[in-house]
């Protein structure tokens, strides 16, 4: 009876523990907002916020990169003296090669693990 109720314990602690970090980020997140709509209504803070949750909120990752946008990349030139492309004259479409590959080794693949769960099932004794 006493070894039931250690592993219940046990188990409500192991429980409570788990749901324990998820409820804290909740917590950071709902703050991280309360400060930004603080900041949209008239451009300050007028609640009390720690500066721990001032910068936290700030120096996010998630808003990393609004700050600066990267400039654009430049697009690669393309020559018209390069025929191996797929496009080009003489070049071969997709013919299934790859397909067939795939089908005739993973097929006798999947036959062999079958075959090998069947045969490796316990069976039962009369």
């Amino acid at each position: 009876m006493a070894r039931g109720a250690g592993a219940a314990l046990a188990t409500v602690v192991l429980l409570a523990l788990a749901l324990a970090g998820p409820a804290s980020a909740a917590t950071q997140q709902q703050i991280s907002k309360k400060i930004f709509a603080d900041l949209a209504d008239n451009g300050r803070l007028d609640g009390h916020y720690t500066r721990a949750q001032i910068n936290r909120a700030l120096y996010a990752p998630s808003l990393r990169g609004y700050e600066r946008p990267n400039p654009p990349a430049p697009k690669p030139e393309v020559s018209s003296s390069d025929p191996s492309g797929p496009d080009a004259p003489g070049a071969l479409p997709f013919s299934g090669l790859d397909l067939a590959l795939f089908g005739g080794v993973g097929g006798p693949l999947l036959l062999l693990g079958a075959s090998l769960g069947r045969l490796a099932r316990v069976r039962a004794r009369d």
